[in-house]
């Protein structure tokens, strides 16, 4: 037996394997069905988007208060800074 039939042997078994794990390999993806999750994880997957959702209206609510107040407090003069000034230390 020469080394060149060795090689061939092995090539061709090489080949070999590598066709049976491919044909294994596409059974299992035509075997594969497909997972659909339980409707009790999707009923609770569309609360907590409904709650993120009432959340952000929330933040977004805040925000533009934030932003009027900021706007006021920008808008006053000195007399009137000075008079916010007391009102706060007072309170």
């Amino acid at each position: 037996m020469k080394f060149s039939d060795i090689m061939d042997t092995l090539a061709g078994t090489f080949l070999f394997v590598a066709l049976v794990c491919c044909v294994i390999g596409m059974i299992g993806l035509c075997n594969k069905k497909p997972v659909t999750p339980p409707v009790e994880e999707m009923i609770v997957i569309d609360s907590l988007i409904t709650t993120n959702d009432s959340i952000k209206i929330q933040v977004n609510k805040l925000d533009s208060i934030k932003n009027a107040k900021v706007i006021e407090v920008r808008s006053l003069d000195n007399d009137s800074t000075i008079k916010l000034f007391y009102k706060l230390v007072s309170e």
